[in-house]
Parts: C-alpha cells; structure tokens; sequence
C-alpha cells in the first residue's frame, strides 16, 4: 500500500486550483533544479517526520534516529490531465504541468517521492508519499509528452497523435492505445460535468462524497500540516483520488 501526505487535497498552483486531480497552470519561469531541491530540503522536518512515521507503521523503534534525509537524481515534471482538454475545447493538449517529483531518501535507507508546487510564496514541497511511478514515468519520457490519469492511477505517453498505455491501469482505459481524438472524448464522458464551476462540483460533491464528510479522522495517516507548517489546502479527499490509491493497494 502507498502512503501518502495529503494525496486527494486540493493543492493550489499560483492561483489554479488542481481539482480532481487535473493538472495546473505552469509558471511562465521554469525553477532551476536547485531551486526545486532547496523546497525539499526546507520541508526537511516534516519530511523526517513522515518517515518516522512510516518506521513506528512498520514496528521499528526508532524515535531517536535522525532521519537525515537527502535528495536523490533529479527532479521529475509530472503532467497531468488538462482541465481545457477535459472540457472538450479543440486544440488542447492532453496533458499540462501539475508538479515536481523529487526523491528523497532517509539515512535509514527509508525512500520517499517529494511533490513540489509553485503557489504565490514560491516552490513548496506539497506532499509525501512512498509511490514512485511520478519519478519511474516521466524518466521514460524521451521526447514524449508522459502524463497521468491519476483518478485511476493511469500514465500514458502522447505520440504520433495517439495515447498509448504505460500501466495496467491505462491499459484497462485504452487497450493498445487510441487516437488523441478518442481519449479527449473519453476523459470528457467521464470527467467533463466534474470540472471546476460545474454544478457537480458547486454542489459539494466528490463522486457522492459530501466535503464536509470526507475529512480523515485524527490517526488515520493524512497528516494535518503541509511543509512549512501551513495546512495546503481544504481538506478534500474524495472520488478522484481515492481511485488512485486503490489501485495501489
């Protein structure tokens, strides 16, 4: 099973909401790596933290062990599903920038996968998780535009004009793969009365989670801090990526 800190949350991307899990508004200046590195380090007790927390899931006693933790390789751009192609419009691409993959590992050997996002204070480390398919699946990208379908933990590669599958459970979507045509229309069936402004969304709902029902409970693993100590965003864990983590599992 994969852990993750505040995966489902609402993470805010210089004032675009990255809702359901569809991808963001890239910066119109792209960080350097050190600068996507140093987020990571300023998260470095919350980092410790979660993989504390992963040794006392796992029975290892080790409260007084300094986590230590260090960056690994290089950041990772990770797409993910446009709201513009969701919503049908012509011309627009499957896929936009949602974040940075970085990973981490503990001086215990322990490794983790860094999410970074831009919001209006700069480059901050959003989130935690054991799962490593947002490092694997944009390396293999070679020119290629690779982004996922996290509702149901799907990565895809975008060539010659057609979405071809890089995962069981993109396989399951598109089989060997469909033209870029087919999958918009796909995505719009499944997800375009979900977008944010519809009413589907207006009205609360997450799949038929209410908001206010959907918060985890105290003790259940979903952290209540962000890096830096703010909480990231409103607390929602519902439809979309609960998907996500089953698939895991």
């Amino acid at each position: 099973m994969t852990v993750n800190l505040f995966r489902g949350l609402v993470t805010l991307f210089a004032g675009t909401a990255l809702v359901l899990g569809f991808g963001g508004t890239a910066s119109a200046s792209t960080p350097s790596s050190g600068d996507v590195t140093a987020a990571v380090k300023a998260a470095d007790a919350q980092l410790s933290a979660f993989f504390g927390q992963l040794d006392r899931r796992a029975g290892l006693a080790r409260a007084d062990v300094a986590q230590a933790p260090k960056v690994d390789g290089e950041p990772q751009s990770v797409y993910s599903l446009d709201p513009a192609f969701v919503a049908g419009q012509p011309g627009a691409k499957p896929a936009s920038f949602a974040y940075y993959a970085v990973k981490a590992q503990a001086s215990t050997g322990r490794q983790a996968t860094v999410w970074v996002t831009r919001d209006a204070a700069g480059l901050t480390a959003a989130n935690f998780t054991t799962g490593t398919e947002e490092l694997t699946y944009p390396a293999q990208a070679h020119g290629d535009l690779v982004f996922t379908e996290p509702q149901v933990n799907a990565w895809y590669r975008v060539r010659d004009g057609r979405v071809l599958p890089l995962n069981d459970p993109a396989r399951r979507r598109v089989g060997d793969g469909v033209a870029v045509a087919a999958y918009q229309q796909l995505v719009h069936r499944l997800y375009g009365d979900k977008l944010p402004g519809s009413a589907y969304r207006d009205q609360g709902k997450l799949g038929g989670y209410d908001l206010a029902a959907s918060a985890p409970a105290p003790g259940t693993g979903s952290w209540p801090f962000a890096a830096g100590g703010a909480l990231l965003a409103l607390g929602l864990i519902g439809w979309a990526t609960g998907k996500a983590a089953r698939a895991r599992r």
